[in-house]
C-alpha cells in the first residue's frame, strides 16, 4: 500500500501569519469590521393614565422612538413622547410600579434597593412631581428591610390625606418594626401610630392592598398570619391598622391574592393563585361578598385555575369597568378555555365573547390599564401581540382590537448570544435585537465579512422569540434554538418545512453531530421525560437515546450545557437526582450514545451553587473538559466559576485559573491550547468580562485590558486568520462603539505551524480513505495528539499520543466528504485535507 507524506498546506488553521501571529499586537477593536446599531423590544412594568388623557409607563428600556429615555416616560394618546418630561426625568432606573396622586404626583416603587429619578436617589419609594422632576420632600430613609436584606414594597395605596399605606416583603421600615404593612407620612416617615403590629409574620407577602369607602383596607399576598391571627392570604384591617376579625375570607391558607378590585356594591375580586376553602379545585378569580363569603353566583372559565391570573409586584392584572365587566390577564396561552392572554368576563364571571383579543401576546403581560374612553392598554415583554411584532405597549378598542395609532417604540440595546462562520466567511448571530442600523432584523442576522448585515438573508424578519443557540450543517442550513422550540432554516433563511419544528419551551443547548442528528437541551423534561432529547436529522425524536427518567437512580433534571465527545459520549452540565432519596446535585454527566449513564466518569458535586450554576462546556482536543458558570468549587475545591476536568471527571489540579468574581457565560478554547473566556466578571490580572488564560490557567498577559466591553460577553469565536468575534449584550468595547457584535484582534490566537521537516517525516495512508486511515507521526517532534476535525471545525476523531507508533483511526461511519486532519506536535502541528469515500 503506498504511504503518502502529510503536507503542511491545507484548511485554514494552516493560513499564512496573520495578526493572530504578531506578538507585538494588542488586543484591539478590528477597524475593518464594521459596527452597528443593535436594538430589542424593551419592557413594560406599569402604566397609568392621567386626568388629561396622558399616559405614564414604567419599565426597562433605553429609548423611544428613537430618542434616549429610561424607566419612566409619558406619551400621549397617540403615543408621541413627552419630551420636556422625559428632560425632567433625565436618566431615571429602577422605576417599577406606578401609581397616580390626588394633586397630580406619582408615586414610584423599585424592583429591588434604590431608584432614581431627576437625579434623585430614593431607597424603594420616589415621589415625582406631575412634570417630572424629583419631589425632594419625600424621603422613605432605609425603606424596607427583611432580616438583614434590603426588602421590598409591592404594592402602596395613596390616601386621600397625602399620607400612604405600604405593603410587601419587610419586617422593619427605615429602622421602624413593620410586619410587611406601614403607614407613611406625606413627607415618608413612618407613622407611629398605624398599629400593624406583628403584621402578616415572618416571611410573609403583602402584594395586593385597596381602600373600602370606611376607611379600612384589603390586604392580599402570601400569608398566613396577620398580627399573631391565623388567616388565609386576604383579611380586612381597620383604619389603625388593627385586624378586623368580623371578615374571614372564604379561601384557604394556601392561597395567594396578588390583584384585589372593590365593587361598587362591595362585592370583592380576588385573583392569584387561589384555593377555595372546603373545596380541592383551585381558581384564578373569586368574587367574595362583602363579608368575605365565596359568591357562588360569579363562575369563571374552568380554565381560570389558580395561579393563571396573576400579575405580582407590578401593574394589575384586571380591572373593572364601568358596566361591571372585567378585563384581565391570564398565563395561559391561546386555546385554553377560549381565551388568550387578555380577556374579558360578563359580571357573572363568564367569559365576554365581543372582546376579541386573538391570540393575543405571545407571553403573558405585566399590566392592564382600563383608560377613559373605554379602552385598555397593556404592556410587558411580549415580542408578538396578534402579528403586531416589537410593541411591548398597546392599546386595545372596547372590543379587543388593536389600535393602530398607539403604537410607540421601546427599545434596549440588543444583544447576540450565538455566532457561527459561514465557509464563505459570512457571520450568523442569533439572539435578542428586533431592528440593526434602522432595518427590522429580528432575532436573527447574517453579517458580510465587512460587519454588514447581509440583506438577502431575510430569516429574522419573522422571528418572534429570542435564539439561544445555533449551528451550522455541512450543507449551509442552520438549526436554530429559540426560547419556544428548535427549528431549521434553508440557506436564504427561509424555513426548512422538511425539518418537523421541536417545541420546547427556553431550550439550554443545542449540539450538532457529525451524522446529522441533533442534541437538544433544556431546564426541563422534554417529550422523552428527560432533560436531554436527540433528534433525528428531520426533527423528530430519536427513540434510540433514552436517558433515564425514573427517580430509582441517578437521572438528570435540569441540563444548561453539553458537549459532544469524538466518541459520540455526551458530556451534560446540570442538575441531577442521585436516587435513594438523595437531594438533588448539581454537577457533571457522562451519558453513552444510547443516553445510558457512563459510570467510568466520577461526576462529583459543584459546591457554592447559585439557581444556574452553569454556562457553557468545552471540550478540549485532550478530552479535559472545562466547566463554566457561578459556581463556588468542585468535590471540597474552591474553583470560583470555572475548572478543568480531566477525561474521568476528576478534577484537574493542574489546571489553577484567577479568582473570578462574577459569572462566566462562554468559554473557546483557541487553536494554540489558550482559553478565552467571556461574561460578566472580573478577576485577578484579568480584564474584565473577555479575557484569556494561558493552556494551564494562569492569566494571559499578552490579552491586555485593551477592549474591554462595557457589559456581558455570550458569545466567541476564532476566524481562520486569528481575527476574534465578541457577541453580548455590550455597546461598547475599549471605549469604542461596538453594540452586541465586534471583531477584535490579539495576539496569540492560531497555533504555530510545525517546520517542514516534521511534516515531511509525517506519514498517512490511505488517500482517499474509505475504512480506517493510519498516521504515522515523527518521533522527533514528540508527539502529542490526533484530531480529524470536519469543515464546520468540529472534532469527529481524536486519539492522544503516548508514542510515534502508527495510529488507525477508523471513517467507516463518518459521512463523505473532505475533512482535516491535524497532527499536534511539542513544536506546533501539521494538517492537510482528507478525503473520506
Amino acid at each position: 500500500m503506498k504511504k503518502l507524506l502529510l503536507l503542511t498546506a491545507g484548511l485554514g488553521l494552516a493560513a499564512a501569519p496573520t495578526p493572530g501571529h504578531r506578538a507585538a499586537a494588542q488586543v484591539a477593536l478590528d477597524p475593518t469590521f464594521a459596527p452597528n446599531a443593535v436594538y430589542a423590544p424593551g419592557g413594560v412594568f406599569s402604566i397609568v393614565e392621567q386626568p388629561n388623557g396622558q399616559r405614564v409607563v414604567s419599565g426597562i428600556y433605553g429609548r423611544v422612538n428613537g430618542t434616549a429615555a429610561t424607566s419612566l416616560s409619558r406619551f400621549s394618546p397617540t403615543g408621541i413622547l413627552d419630551a420636556a418630561f422625559q428632560q425632567n426625568v433625565g436618566a431615571a432606573s429602577g422605576a417599577f410600579r406606578v401609581r397616580l396622586l390626588a394633586n397630580g404626583q406619582l408615586l414610584l416603587t423599585s424592583s429591588f434597593g434604590a431608584l432614581t429619578v431627576g437625579g434623585l436617589t430614593r431607597e424603594t419609594l420616589l415621589r415625582v412631581n406631575p412634570d417630572g422632576t424629583a419631589d425632594t420632600t419625600f424621603n422613605p430613609g432605609t425603606g424596607p428591610v427583611s432580616g438583614s436584606f434590603t426588602g421590598f414594597v409591592d404594592d402602596f395605596l395613596p390616601l386621600p390625606n397625602g399620607q400612604l399605606i405600604a405593603g410587601g416583603l419587610f419586617d422593619a421600615f427605615n429602622g421602624t418594626p413593620a410586619g410587611g404593612l406601614v403607614r407613611l407620612t406625606a413627607t415618608g416617615a413612618v407613622d407611629p401610630t398605624f398599629s400593624a403590629g406583628l403584621g402578616v409574620g415572618q416571611n410573609g407577602d403583602v402584594e395586593a392592598i385597596v381602600a373600602l369607602p370606611n376607611g379600612q383596607l384589603l390586604v392580599g399576598g402570601d400569608f398566613d398570619t396577620y398580627n399573631g391571627v391565623a388567616c388565609n392570604g386576604l383579611v380586612r384591617v381597620n383604619p389603625n391598622g388593627t385586624l378586623d376579625p368580623t371578615f374571614t375570607a372564604g379561601l384557604s391558607p394556601n392561597s395567594e391574592v396578588t390583584n384585589l378590585v372593590v365593587q361598587p356594591n362591595g362585592s370583592i375580586l380576588a385573583a392569584g393563585d387561589l384555593e377555595i376553602a372546603g373545596t380541592v379545585d383551585g381558581r384564578g378569580i373569586v368574587r367574595l361578598l362583602p363579608t368575605g363569603t365565596l359568591d357562588q353566583g360569579f363562575t369563571p372559565p374552568a380554565g381560570l385555575t389558580a395561579g393563571t391570573v396573576a400579575a405580582r409586584y407590578v401593574g394589575d392584572a384586571m380591572q373593572l369597568q364601568p358596566d361591571g365587566k372585567i378585563v384581565f390577564l391570564s398565563r395561559s396561552g391561546p386555546g385554553v378555555s377560549g381565551y388568550g392572554r387578555v380577556a374579558r368576563l360578563n359580571p357573572n364571571g363568564t367569559l365576554d365573547p365581543t372582546f376579541q383579543a386573538g391570540p393575543g401576546p405571545d407571553s403573558r403581560p405585566r399590566t392592564i390599564t382600563l383608560l377613559a374612553n373605554g379602552n385598555v392598554l397593556t404592556g410587558g415583554s411580549f415580542t408578538d401581540f396578534n402579528g403586531t411584532y416589537d410593541r411591548s405597549l398597546v392599546e386595545l378598542t372596547s372590543a379587543g382590537a388593536l389600535n393602530p395609532t398607539f403604537q410607540p417604540v421601546l427599545q434596549i440595546n440588543g444583544s447576540v448570544a450565538s455566532v457561527v462562520r459561514q465557509p464563505d466567511g459570512k457571520l450568523l448571530a442569533g439572539g435578542n435585537f428586533s431592528e440593526i442600523n434602522g432595518q427590522p432584523v429580528r432575532r436573527l442576522a447574517r453579517f458580510l465579512a465587512s460587519g454588514a448585515p447581509d440583506a438577502s438573508f431575510a430569516a429574522g424578519n419573522a422571528l418572534a422569540a429570542s435564539v439561544v443557540a445555533l449551528a451550522l450543517q455541512p450543507d449551509g442550513r442552520v438549526l436554530m434554538a429559540t426560547t419556544f422550540g428548535v427549528q431549521r432554516l434553508l440557506t436564504t433563511g427561509g424555513a426548512d418545512n422538511s425539518f418537523t419544528t421541536f417545541n420546547i419551551f427556553s431550550p439550554t443547548s443545542l449540539v450538532l453531530q457529525p451524522d446529522g442528528r441533533v442534541l437538544v437541551a433544556g431546564n426541563q423534561p422534554l417529550s422523552n421525560g428527560a432533560p436531554l432529547i436527540r433528534l433525528l436529522p428531520d426533527g423528530s425524536p430519536d427513540a434510540s437515546f433514552a436517558p433515564a427518567t425514573s427517580s430509582g437512580g441517578a437521572r438528570l433534571r435540569r441540563v444548561a450545557a453539553l458537549a459532544l465527545q469524538p466518541d459520540g459520549r455526551v458530556l451534560a452540565a446540570g442538575t441531577v437526582q442521585p436516587g435513594g432519596g438523595q437531594a438533588d446535585v448539581a454537577t457533571v454527566q457522562r451519558l453513552s450514545a444510547t443516553g445510558a449513564v457512563d459510570p467510568s466518569f466520577v461526576g462529583l458535586a459543584f459546591d457554592n451553587i447559585t439557581f444556574s450554576p452553569f454556562s457553557a462546556v468545552a471540550l478540549q482536543p485532550d478530552g479535559k473538559l472545562l466547566v463554566a458558570g457561578n459556581f463556588g468549587g468542585y468535590g471540597g475545591t474552591p474553583r470560583p466559576n470555572l475548572l478543568r476536568l480531566n477525561p474521568n471527571g476528576a478534577l484537574d489540579a493542574g489546571f489553577v485559573p484567577p479568582t473570578i468574581t462574577g459569572f462566566v457565560s462562554t468559554v473557546l478554547v483557541q487553536p494554540n491550547s489558550r482559553v478565552l473566556l467571556g461574561g460578566s466578571f472580573t478577576g485577578a490580572g484579568l480584564p474584565a468580562n473577555l479575557a484569556r488564560l494561558l493552556a494551564t490557567g494562569p492569566a494571559d498577559a499578552s490579552f491586555g485590558p485593551t477592549a474591554v466591553p462595557n457589559g456581558s460577553v455570550r458569545a466567541l469565536l476564532v476566524q481562520p486568520n486569528g481575527a476574534i468575534v465578541v457577541g453580548g449584550s455590550f455597546s461598547t468595547l475599549g471605549g469604542l462603539s461596538a453594540q452586541a457584535l465586534a471583531r477584535i484582534t490579539a495576539p496569540n490566537v492560531l497555533a504555530m505551524r510545525a517546520p517542514g521537516a516534521v511534516a515531511a517525516r509525517t506519514e498517512v495512508w490511505p488517500v482517499p480513505a474509505r475504512t480506517n486511515l493510519t498516521v504515522a507521526p515523527d518521533a522527533s517532534a514528540r508527539p502529542q495528539a490526533l484530531d480529524l476535525l470536519d469543515l464546520l471545525g468540529r472534532t469527529v476523531r481524536h486519539q492522544a499520543l503516548t508514542s510515534a507508533a502508527p495510529v488507525t483511526l477508523p471513517v467507516a461511519d463518518l459521512p463523505a466528504g473532505t475533512y482535516l486532519l491535524r497532527v499536534s506536535y511539542a513544536e506546533g502541528f501539521v494538517a492537510r485535507r482528507i478525503q473520506v469515500q
